[in-house]
Formats: structure tokens, sequence, C-alpha cells
């Protein structure tokens, strides 16, 4: 079944549009023939939908018994999440693509999946001999979804408690009414093979790594209200907001659960969800287990300032909302709610908001945020420069290659060295691509299909590093060996737009479409582009992408990007003091080499010669102290104040890293000094073509331990 609470689900389903006369509108998708003998009854035990055909047989069968003509599978769970929990991936189940963003549509006769620019390779790979049509999102003469559903019929279904209002909307303006489905039919098909549901307990994040209290965010959230109450769905924004942080989804530190903020806090959380066990014994341990977690969470509260209703999160249903909300308003975001919660208010009691208030106020760090992702960057960098100087040294030796994977294992081990108790993870799965591997745009190595590392290729590597006082994103791409011209003028191009947003001073409220420029434009004057934003908002331990904003927009042309709202709101949304975004602008020869280059930033005031108008200036501090390669960079091609950019900014990678480079923080001493040499040679100005060989001593009053950093 579903994760959707039972009178949501209900709703959604009673509202669903009328269905064709020869159906039973009412017939529940269990109970109808089954896909495999087409018996009447539940599934039977021999079917076995581990290929896609015989799931789209099943899908298809369901779909007639509701009479749809087509069937949409979406990658969120209830919740919205970009990243989902095994027991969420029915999009990846049902299609065998993996990558974090596409949607399935099947009808009668097709099936399809759109994804974006990211992940087109990918998708191409994984689709192959399947039933899937790949549709490459934006490309010219490729059907959105709606175009697409509409030559297929009129009636398309979707799960109430996984489609976004947004969603729906974005289908409504093309002329289609989706109807919404109480009973996932993936869920259905998947039957007793499904992943368990997590339900780990949650951790509370400190006083000292917030910077605010839960009292005094309510209270600021309740003020923006007015009076209004507001139900959230996204989790790292009940997060954010609870001052806690979970484990239910891998690499977000984040928990199931839904809130509703009225005079005061109510949770639904998963973890207090009752547990049936087989014995008497083991089900008093389940509920001993809730009740102390229980216990813990309102103590949590009451240090905060406030008390907090807690309830299992298979509670939240129509009838409870109602009676939280007390007739008032109800708000609800449109990215993120589902037409599940939308059916349990009453149409006069909605309040549609493009973005929620807690949205809002999680985008912009306070002081003591922003201290930790200082701290946090430093770290991280310091775990890679240690990885490079191992990876270059392996290299390096005769039979001593590294596949991609171990390069993601070794990256793993070294944060873990480095962070010591503040490392709680990877932000997301490692990027760790060599040669034409680097041209996929999202290309995730496995065990048994990764290529090995050479000094012959382009190595790019994106990675994330989840702290207790901080995220990181960081990529970078390197050559171990020596480079053709076309790949130096590449990087060199990417790494003049990267420069570019970085070095940009702007009026406070400037949209993230106008960075995406500063980006391109050197990319742009030799005819280069790449199909992906140029960056993304970050999470303070929290989720790797978050809202509202972004910068993007020159990926595909105008019509197609801002043909939906949910472009239009993230690129048109405005960066502001505090707003901690990534620059990551790339290119991507197909089959050959790929090329990025990713930084963290967070916008703070700027002093300007003049302060024209009433809006304050702002620049981006940079947070990643981690050179970029400079047998990749072609110095020929650079601008005088470039260079003067880089080689300053490589000082303070020198300055600020070296001190973390001890045996105490690396394997050992010779760990440390081969991390300091890789550091040293690659952090000389550019127009040293001769590196003096030994690094300087490092003053160990100078050295930091990994708690200070």
């Amino acid at each position: 079944m579903s994760d959707v609470p039972g009178a949501f689900a209900a709703m959604a389903l009673q509202q669903q549009q009328p269905l064709d006369n020869a159906v039973d509108a009412s017939s529940r998708p269990e109970d109808l023939s089954c896909p495999c003998c087409f018996r009447p009854g539940k599934l039977c035990d021999s079917f076995s939908p581990e290929e896609a055909p015989m799931k789209i047989r099943g899908l298809r069968v369901l779909m007639a018994s509701h009479g749809l003509d087509a069937y949409i599978v979406p990658s969120g769970d209830a919740h919205s999440s970009e990243y989902v929990a095994p027991c969420d991936e029915r999009r990846a189940w049902l299609t065998g693509f993996t990558g974090s963003a596409g949607t399935a549509i099947v009808s009668m006769k097709e099936a399809a999946l759109w994804t974006d620019g990211r992940y087109f390779n990918q998708a191409s790979t994984q689709l192959e001999g399947s039933p899937f049509t790949l549709m490459r999102q934006h490309e010219p003469g490729v059907l959105d979804m709606p175009e697409w559903c509409l030559q297929q019929g009129s009636k398309i279904g979707i799960c109430g408690g996984l489609c976004t209002l947004q969603f729906s909307q974005n289908f409504r303006e093309k002329g289609l009414e989706l109807v919404p489905i109480a009973t996932d039919f993936v869920d259905v098909i998947w039957g007793s093979r499904r992943p368990k549901v997590p339900r780990n307990p949650c951790l509370e994040q400190p006083l000292a790594l917030t910077g605010e209290s839960v009292k005094s965010k309510l209270e600021r959230v309740k003020k923006e209200l007015n009076g209004s109450a507001l139900v959230l769905n996204a989790l790292d924004q009940i997060c954010w907001l609870t001052n806690l942080r979970g484990c239910d989804v891998e690499c977000n530190p984040v928990f199931f659960a839904y809130a509703v903020v009225t005079d005061e806090l109510t949770l639904y959380l998963r973890c207090l969800d009752r547990e049936l066990c087989g014995n008497g014994l083991e089900q008093h341990e389940s509920d001993e287990r809730i009740a102390v977690l229980k216990a813990t969470l309102l103590e949590h509260f009451r240090s905060e300032g406030l008390a907090a209703n807690l309830l299992p999160y298979s509670s939240f249903d129509a009838a409870e909302c109602a009676q939280r909300c007390s007739g008032r308003k109800v708000a609800l975001e449109k990215a993120t709610s589902t037409l599940a919660m939308a059916a349990a208010i009453p149409e006069e009691r909605r309040v549609l908001v493009d973005c929620s208030p807690v949205e809002i106020f999680k985008a912009v760090k306070n002081d003591v945020e922003i201290a930790g992702l200082r701290k946090a960057g430093r770290r991280d960098c310091a775990a890679l420069v240690g990885f490079y100087g191992w990876l270059e040294t392996r290299l390096g030796r005769v039979g001593g290659g590294v596949d991609e994977c171990q390069a993601c294992d070794e990256i793993m081990r070294r944060r873990r060295m480095m962070g010591g108790p503040l490392y709680k993870g990877d932000s997301f799965d490692t990027i760790s691509s060599v040669g034409a591997n680097a041209s996929i745009i999202h290309y995730k190595p496995t065990p048994n299909d990764c290529a090995t590392i050479t000094n012959k290729d382009v190595y790019l590597c994106d990675t994330g590093g989840q702290y207790g006082d901080g995220t990181t994103d960081i990529t970078r791409t390197n050559h171990f060996g020596k480079p053709s011209e076309d790949e130096r003028r590449c990087y060199t191009r990417v790494l003049q737009g990267h420069i570019g947003m970085a070095r940009a001073v702007f009026p406070e409220g400037t949209p993230g479409v106008m960075f995406d420029a500063l980006a391109r434009a050197p990319l742009w004057r030799d005819g280069l582009n790449y199909l992906h934003g140029t960056g993304h908002g970050m999470g303070s331990y929290l989720n790797v992408h978050e809202g509202p904003f972004g910068v993007g927009g020159g990926a595909v042309t105008a019509d197609k990007q801002f043909a939906f709202h949910a472009a239009k709101l993230r690129y048109l949304n405005e960066i502001r003091r505090g707003h901690y975004v990534s620059d990551e602008p790339g290119f991507y020869q197909d089959g050959s080499f790929g090329f990025r280059i990713e930084s963290d930033l967070v916008a703070v005031v700027a002093e300007t010669k003049y302060a024209y108008g009433t809006r304050a200036w702002l620049k981006f501090e940079y947070l990643t102290p981690l050179p970029f390669s400079r047998s990749l960079t072609d110095p020929s091609l650079l601008l005088e104040d470039e260079i003067q950019w880089i080689d300053a900014f490589h000082s303070q990678c020198w300055a600020t890293v070296a001190p973390l480079l001890t045996s105490s923080n690396l394997d050992d001493a010779q760990d440390a000094a081969r991390a300091r040499q890789w550091l040293w040679r690659e952090t000389r100005p550019l127009s040293e073509e001769a590196c003096p060989p030994v690094p300087p001593a490092i003053d160990p009053s100078k050295c930091h331990s990994i708690l200070d950093f």
C-alpha cells in the first residue's frame, strides 16, 4: 500500500474525475484480475514482476479497471523528496532508470520516461532494450508530458499522495485534469517485494550549531502566517524547524514526518508508529523503545523553550488535521504538498503558496550556520587534498591502478579520518568518473561496472560530505598526465565561467537567472554549453539540494525553460544575504571527456565604492579552498585579472588547508607529507613553470585539530 494516510487517500479518491460506466470506480486495485494469469482476486504467487514488460502489463490491467488512458509514476515520495528511501523508488523499480530525476508515463500502447540533460546518457544506457522510450526533456521536437498525454487520451491517473499541486497545475494549464488514485498502482504490483519502510529515531541538532531555537523559528513562521495554519510535508523543512535530524533517507539527514503549525507545533513521526511484532516480548520492547524516544523528543522541545504535540505518522489524517487547524485558513506549499493533502482541506480554507515561510527562512543561513559551513568546507577540502595526493602517488606506481569505486571508498575513509565525530556520511553518492565516463553528467560507478583511473584521461570527481556543522558539494576535474590542447581549452573556459560567478558583486534581490550568463559566457564564446543548471541552494547539515532559488536558465531555450512554474520560481527567485549556493559550470563531450568545477559560496555584504539605491550590495564568499588543476589550465586564455584572482585564491588554499594536513588527521607522517606536497605544487602561481620541490615547514602553532575545522 502507499504511505499516504488513510483519510487523505480516501478523500483524494472521492474527488477524482468520473470514470467509464463500465468500470466500478470504487474497486480496489488489489481485487482486480491478476496481471499474470488474469484470474480474479489478488496477485497470484506466480506473478513475478521482475521484468519491465510484466510490470507494465500489470499496470495496464489496473489502468483498464479504472478507465484510465495513462498512468504517471513520479520520482518523489509522499513528501516530494528529490532523493528517496528504497521503499519509495517506484519509478526506478518500474523502469530500471536510477537517476534522481525523471517521470515515467505508461499508456495502453506506449511507455515513456522524461528526464533532464544531466541524465540523458545514463537513461539512454539503462533504458536500452526496455519498453520505455527516452524523452529528452526540453530538447527541440520532444513533447512535454502534458502534450504526450493528450495524444493518449483524456483520463490520466496518478497516485494522489505522490502528485504535487504544482505538477497537477502544469497539466491543468494544458487542458488535462489528472485523476488522483488512492493506492499507487506500482505499490500494488511491487507487493511484498517492496523494501521495508524506515523508522529510524530523530536526532537533536544542538543550538550551538543551528544558531536559533525552535521557539524563535516558530514565532517567525507564525508571524508570517498571520493567523493561518501551515501543513508541512517537506522533510528538510520539518528538520530545520524542529532542530532535529534523521537518517531515513541515504545521504539526507532527514526523518519521515508531517508537521502542522497553529498556535502550537504538532508533529506526526514515523519513528513513533507502532510496529506489529511476532511475539509479546518483541512487541513490549518495541513499544518501550517508542516511549523512550517520545520522552527524549519532548525533553528536546522543552529545552528549546516550548511544548510540542508528538503523534504517530499513521495518525495524520483529514479529521485530525481539521481539528488541529480549528477552522483557520490552511497554507499549503504548491511545490511539495500533494493532491491528497489538498483534498482533505475544504477549498475555501486552502491558501496555496509558492514557498512556505519555512522554506524561505531556511535558505537564509545565520552567522552560526555560516561559521559552521566555513569549517566544514575547510575540513572537507583537507580530506580531498589527502585523497588527491594519495591518488597521484598510486597512479605513478607500476600496477598501482585505482578504479572509480575504490576512489569513492578512499574519499569516504579520508573524510572519516579528517572529520572525526562531526562526519556523518556523504551528502550524495560520489560521482567518480574517468575518461568517457566523465561525459555522463551524473555518472555513478558500481563495483561490477567501473573503469580504472589512469594518468592518460581526465578524472572528474563530484563529491560532498555531511558534517554536523555543514554540508558540502565539491567538484574538481584533474588530469594526472599530459592533457590535449582541446581538453585544456575546454577546461579553461569552464574555469573562467566558474570564476565569473564567484567574483560577482550585485544588489540584493538579483534573480538567479542573472548569474547564469556570467558562468556560461566564456563557454558560449567558443560555442560550448552544458545541459544542467549553474547552481543550487544547499542546506546546513541538511539536503545538498534545496530551494527556493537556483542559478540557471541558459541550458535550453526560454520557452522550454520557463514553460513550467517550478522553473520560473527557482531561477527568478532572488539571491539574498545568507544564501548558500553552488557554482558549477561544466562541459561534456559525449564519449570522450567531461569537465565540471564546483564550489560552495555564501552571499555576504560587499564593500563598494558607491552604494547606489536602497538595496544592499552583496558578493560571494568562497567556502571551498581546493585548488584548480594546473595541468588542465591554459594561462594564455586567461585575462590578467583572472590570473591574479586564481593566484590569490591558491595562496589562500595553501594558508587555509595546509595546517590541517598533519599525521593526526591523516594516515601517518608520510601521508601528510604527500598531501602537503600535492597542495604546494597545485597552489603555486600560474607564472611559475618550475615549482620549488619542497613545501615550507608548517608552524605547529598554526596546525589545527579536526574539531577546530
